[in-house]
């Protein structure tokens, strides 16, 4: 088992996503600061109540570590950080909650699974394929291109992060056993969100674009 610092936070952080965060609380910038000197990772966990500052925080049991890609100091010691999500790991044991938490975890392989994974993920992409020009329609765009990567496991996890759903629906699919069995469940998901969001258009209804992005851009409070 390994020890490491953990962040708790109201988004689930996938292997291979970016995450954008904005460290101001204290604990946090003794967690991240310590992070930068060690050239060590932490793990990004669901706070299941949904908070991001105080004490009251109810970790998800299973995580991602996230890898410090970019730094921006600011005034007072606060930090705007760049991460990367790396690696899965499960809690094993809290050791301590001051000033931040930190627990005893177990790294979780990442097995493709049974089944005709290839066939899988071409479906996968499919579903997701019309999920984005479904998305995009809304802001008045279409899909210029989608390379989806040819690992499976990384496929899967890119459907994970794009998927505009609610924490708990994204804590399911990073917590999936294999690759095939979150892409099944992404393909159910993808297809009632895709009908979803043609409804939505169907109706007339428009969203405005956010500055250059089509889809919301990820960036946490602490």
């Amino acid at each position: 088992m390994t020890r490491i610092g953990l962040f708790p936070l109201r988004t689930v952080l996938v292997p291979g996503a970016s995450l954008r965060l904005h460290i101001f609380e204290d604990r946090y910038k003794k967690l991240i600061g310590g992070c930068i000197e060690s050239g060590q990772p932490f793990g990004v966990l669901l706070d299941r109540n949904g908070n991001e500052v105080g004490d009251d925080l109810d970790p998800a049991p299973v995580g991602t570590t996230a890898s410090i890609a970019e730094v921006v100091h600011l005034a007072d010691g606060r930090m705007n950080i760049v991460t990367r999500g790396e690696q899965r790991f499960r809690v094993e044991r809290v050791l301590t909650k001051k000033p931040f938490w930190t627990a005893a975890v177990s790294y979780l392989d990442e097995p493709i699974g049974r089944g005709a994974a290839a066939a899988i993920r071409a479906i996968a992409a499919e579903r997701f394929t019309d999920y984005l020009q479904a998305l995009l329609a809304l802001f008045g765009r279409e899909l210029e291109d989608l390379r989806m990567p040819e690992d499976i496991t990384a496929s899967s996890y890119l459907i994970a992060d794009t998927l505009q759903v609610e924490g708990a629906v994204k804590q399911s699919l990073l917590e999936a056993p294999t690759a095939v069995e979150r892409l099944r469940a992404e393909i159910v998901l993808l297809e009632s969100e895709t009908q979803r969001l043609r409804a939505t258009g169907a109706s007339g209804r428009r969203l405005a674009p956010s500055g250059d992005e089509p889809l919301p851009v990820r960036f946490s409070l602490n």
